[in-house]
């Protein structure tokens, strides 16, 4: 087949905020080096910032101590499995992070004395609200510095030789036309897997993961990716915090039986209370915010009260809401899953086990190390999703901009190439009924259900993996009718993939610790799981080992 061929210095593969933020990083540090951001969507309006703004975690850096943080994080959140090293240096970054998106056009609120306008969100950790143009911003920012774009291209995989990875087969969504882009150094900056079952988190569809691991880069932690949030049962509108108003059809406040103190966000125990009280007939669950509190009084002779000023959004939040409550005056609530795998293992510079290979963002997020037992963000530590991606991109940048004199661009295995775009031909010239969303719909009947993937037992597990192997099963029939049907049997492979390492393994790990909970080993196991699970391909298997996490570096209590 013919293709066409590009060369970079630095190829980004993805172009939401993680991956634009490396780009920018490595054009200010070596404005020498050309760096090329491939997006399959249109870098600016992807990724899941994209036209959505979020929120920024934010730590008092004259008031939180980066390592008191990691300790509150080890215990309250992490569980002790997480990368302590890593996680103080996020910390202490904060307030850095914030400076650079602003020097890079976002727009954050901030009070008439220039300091950020913050609002609490836990003992000890405050948030900060961002614009719907971050990542827009950014974009035009990343031009300015003369980072080029291939918009509308997806990728099929990654190029190797015996050095590592040398770049990275891609097609255009919009005609098909295959293109090698040859590269020094590779970037990975594809998102999370989230199976396309909540829509606010669709974009997360794990095709860098699977393209990872088919490499043969390692992944870690794949067994934390089943992040779960409220959401109510008619319109599916998210519920922020309702984890702590939570009341089963009897009026039973039920938040007492999981949750003993404030959580700084939604346990993975409050999904474990939703299906027993619907195992044991309480059902349904609905949440119940009571009345809103009365205004402070004013004092005698006060001046009125200015206006509040009319906030971006406002009209459409105020809209989003009377439309929910339209359909869900009762408040019930149901678990909606939305997944949030990130596995490729890196290091501290986001440098994968591949040479020439990084990964950044939601998609190596677990594979860090860094937050222990939880899933992506908004896993647990809400607001430090944009920010983490943020943190691994200078980071990674960090790592390429040291290296930036040895970067050279080397050749590729043209038969490789070749196998790669006859995926795409196989797909287009399959007679065969077969469909990505067939295939889609079974993952989704094995992830979804929250008595499967959140609140486990080795049956339930069973179960799920049935629809795993049928689905597998069904990838060799699957056929597209054009470039758009290519892309979406791809994304269906890498959801089978997910969805088999994360039940395989969780059927290994025997205890409940963090976000993971086993029903038939509930208590935590430091001294045989104080582990990360790591998995590679090797010779065409998928082999899973253990690492040993360094008691001396990262300690666990009762490890005796």
């Amino acid at each position: 087949m013919e293709y066409k061929t590009e060369r970079c210095d630095v190829l980004v593969i993805g172009g939401g905020i993680a991956g634009l933020s490396c780009a920018v990083s490595v054009k200010e540090q070596c404005p020498e080096l050309d760096v090329l951001v491939a997006e399959k969507n249109f870098a600016g309006y992807s990724g899941k910032a994209n036209r959505g703004g979020g929120v920024l975690q934010y730590f008092d850096p004259e008031r939180i101590d980066p390592w008191e943080f990691v300790k509150f994080h080890a215990e309250k959140i992490g569980a002790y499995l997480g990368d302590q090293e890593l996680m103080a240096e996020y910390v202490a970054m904060n307030k850095g992070m914030l400076d650079k998106l602003t020097s890079w056009g976002a727009v954050l609120p901030k009070r008439e004395d220039g300091s950020y306008r913050v609002f609490p969100t836990g003992p000890m950790t405050a948030m900060i609200a961002t614009d719907l143009d971050i990542t827009l911003n950014i974009r035009k920012t990343a031009e300015k510095l003369g980072v080029r774009f291939v918009d509308k291209t997806a990728l099929i995989d990654l190029l190797t030789d015996d050095g590592g990875v040398t770049g990275a087969a891609v097609f255009s969504i919009l005609d098909g036309t295959p293109m090698v882009i040859r590269a020094g150094e590779t970037v990975l900056a594809t998102g999370s897997q989230n199976y396309r079952i909540g829509s606010m988190w669709g974009s997360g569809r794990g095709d860098g993961i699977a393209a990872a691991y088919r490499a043969g880069a390692k992944l870690r932690n794949v067994e934390f990716g089943n992040f779960a949030q409220l959401a109510r049962v008619r319109s599916h509108n998210e519920v922020v915090y309702g984890e702590n108003v939570m009341y089963n059809a009897k009026n039973e406040h039920i938040t007492k039986n999981f949750m003993k103190e404030r959580e700084t966000d939604i346990p993975s125990t409050a999904i474990r209370e939703w299906f027993t009280q619907i195992r044991e007939g309480n059902g349904p669950v609905r949440v119940d915010y009571g009345p809103p509190p009365p205004p402070p009084p004013k004092a005698e002779n006060a001046p009125p009260s200015p206006p509040p000023k009319p906030r971006y959004g406002d009209r459409f939040r105020k809209l989003n809401h009377e439309a929910a409550a339209a359909v869900d005056q009762d408040m019930e609530v149901a678990p909606l899953f939305i997944g949030e795998q990130s596995p490729i293992a890196v290091d501290h510079l986001m440098k994968t086990s591949l040479p020439g290979l990084h990964a950044i963002g939601d998609c190596s997020y677990c594979g860090s190390g860094v937050a222990g037992a939880v899933p992506a963000p908004p896993g647990r530590n809400r607001g430090s999703g944009i920010l983490n991606a943020v943190f691994s991109a200078l980071k990674c940048a960090e790592g390429i901009a040291a290296g930036a004199a040895e970067i050279s661009v080397r050749g590729y295995d043209e038969a490789q190439a070749q196998a790669a775009f006859a995926r795409i031909t196989a797909l287009l010239e399959r007679k065969s009924s077969v469909t990505a969303k067939q295939v889609t719909a079974l993952v989704q009947q094995a992830m979804a259900p929250v008595e499967q993937s959140v609140w486990m037992h080795e049956e339930r597990m069973k179960k799920a993996m049935d629809y795993v192997d049928q689905a597998e099963a069904l990838l060799p029939e699957m056929s597209a009718k054009d470039t758009h049907g290519v892309m979406e049997c791809f994304e269906a492979e890498a959801m089978v993939l997910s969805a088999k390492l994360h039940y395989k393994a969780s059927e290994m790990r025997k205890e409940s610790r963090g976000w993971f909970l086993r029903e038939d080993y509930p208590e935590t196991d430091n001294k045989h799981w104080h582990k990360w699970i790591a998995v590679e391909k090797r010779n065409g298997e998928m082999v899973f080992s253990l690492e040993e996490i360094p008691p001396e570096r990262f300690p666990a209590p009762d490890m005796e």
